[in-house]
């Protein structure tokens, strides 16, 4: 790695700062954070990605051919069991969250 040779130790020690700050950072934010991040937005990733992966999940195993699906698990269940009843937790809890917030 090429060191940087700065002269001005006012500008040295801004770096050194930083850098420590950044350290601090991703210590604190730990492996979901990385993925994340931080802030007010956080719930909303979350939320977000698990509700992805679900519609993700259920589109495969819709298009997945009949013979390989389940006999005793099949589209019906799939969608008004599982997908369905998830999704609308997630709405509600986005729009419960949002007028919480917002003091409603």
């Amino acid at each position: 790695m090429n060191k940087l040779e700065i002269q001005d130790p006012k500008v040295a020690s801004k770096i050194i700062a930083a850098n420590a700050e950044s350290d601090k950072r991703k210590a604190e934010l730990g492996f979901l954070g990385k993925f994340f991040g931080s802030g007010e937005n956080v719930r909303l990733y979350i939320v977000g990605t698990i509700a992805l992966s679900v519609l993700l999940i259920a589109l495969v195993y819709t298009l997945t051919p009949a013979s390989y699906r389940s006999a005793d698990f099949g589209l019906k269940e799939m969608w008004t069991l599982v997908v369905l009843p998830v999704e609308s937790t997630i709405i509600g809890y986005l729009i419960g969250s949002r007028s919480k917030d917002s003091g409603g």
